[in-house]
């Protein structure tokens, strides 16, 4: 049941991340055509006057889209409102559940979630080692029966809820191309590059190349206590097993890693 909540709430947390960008984007007069919710596969979807909402199989991520002819017609304070806004929304979500959280008033929850975020980054690289992320002590599933097995199904909502908007909220923001962070940095930066000589061309080359490093990354990160998961699943009590299995999870990581590799250099052989 806890796995339950924790799916669910990923999504309402990336759906309130794109009800941002689509509520600012229509205050400006730009009606999104499309806001796209997890990824895979469509479960179910709806249309408005102007949107189509589309939630897919799997939250893992969203996207807002807008009609290019009337996104291009704003300036650029507006843009970076717009991109802005999605971390925003998840900014205030979390104050508000964690007010709830602590039964407090709203400005001792806005000062208790501040304190987390402070606390999160400051412990972030330090938490968990490398060593930990690939042979952890506890299973991801086990992990998070327990957190729940911690606090009573509201308080357990709650803090998952605050958590995952925690996430959204910092993560959006890194300077990278394809988060929300990048694209607001690239309004201003942009210009400049071009100024010094970098075309259009270029650019896109480089930001593209920097998203699927940072894919690259970012999945890596993801499937490495998954992988294990697997592991310690199948090699229970069979010793005899657990060499060859781990050996083939090596190569089947080897195998994937050089296809995305491959496709990196022959991104780049095409934009020459």
């Amino acid at each position: 049941m806890a796995i339950f909540w924790y799916i669910l709430i990923a999504y309402i947390s990336i759906f309130i991340h794109e009800m941002g960008h689509y509520s600012s984007a229509y205050f400006f007069g730009v009606k999104a055509t499309d806001v796209i919710t997890g990824m895979g596969f469509k479960v179910i979807s709806f249309k408005t006057k102007y949107t189509t909402f589309t939630f897919n199989i799997i939250p893992g991520g969203g996207m807002t889209i807008y009609p290019q002819s009337q996104e291009l017609k704003l300036s650029r304070y507006k843009q970076f409102i717009i991109l802005g806004s999605g971390v925003t929304f998840n900014y205030l979500a979390a104050i508000l559940a964690t007010t709830f959280y602590f039964e407090t008033s709203l400005l001792n929850g806005f000062m208790a979630f501040n304190e987390m975020i402070f606390n999160f980054i400051q412990t972030l690289f330090t938490l968990f080692s490398f060593n930990d992320m690939l042979t952890p002590q506890v299973g991801m599933t086990d992990s998070i029966e327990l957190i729940a097995n911690q606090f009573t199904t509201i308080k357990f909502i709650l803090f998952i809820f605050i958590f995952m908007n925690l996430l959204l909220f910092l993560f959006n923001l890194l300077p990278i191309p394809f988060f929300d962070g990048g694209q607001m940095l690239s309004l201003y930066t942009d210009p400049l590059l071009y100024k010094i000589g970098i075309s259009a061309k270029q650019l896109n080359l480089i930001k593209t190349s920097i998203n699927q490093l940072v894919g690259i990354l970012l999945i890596t990160i993801a499937c490495l206590p998954l992988i294990n998961e697997i592991y310690r699943y199948l090699t229970q009590n069979h010793l005899s097993t657990k060499v060859m299995i781990k050996w083939a999870l090596i190569i089947i990581g080897t195998i994937l890693i050089k296809r995305l590799l491959t496709s990196i250099i022959q991104h780049f052989k095409l934009n020459k």
